[in-house]
């Protein structure tokens, strides 16, 4: 039993690490269900668009307090 649970982490271990390397190699960010949080477009579904615009809201926001403040 013991020799299946070493074997299952070491396996586990090399996948992901295996995967790291190939997001450094790869050098573009790891992407979500919907081709990535953020981006151009960032539309799954309501809920997802609905945080999307309030993120930019937020965002717009403070990026308004820092000009008005300097």
């Amino acid at each position: 039993m013991p020799l299946e649970i070493i074997i299952s982490a070491v396996i586990f271990g090399l996948i992901s690490t295996a995967m790291a390397v190939g997001v450094l190699l790869g050098k573009s960010p790891l992407k979500g269900s919907c081709g990535g949080k953020g981006g151009p477009d960032c539309i799954c579904d309501e809920f997802e668009r609905l945080k999307c615009e309030a993120r930019e809201r937020m965002f717009a926001r403070k990026k308004e307090k820092v000009n008005t403040s300097s």
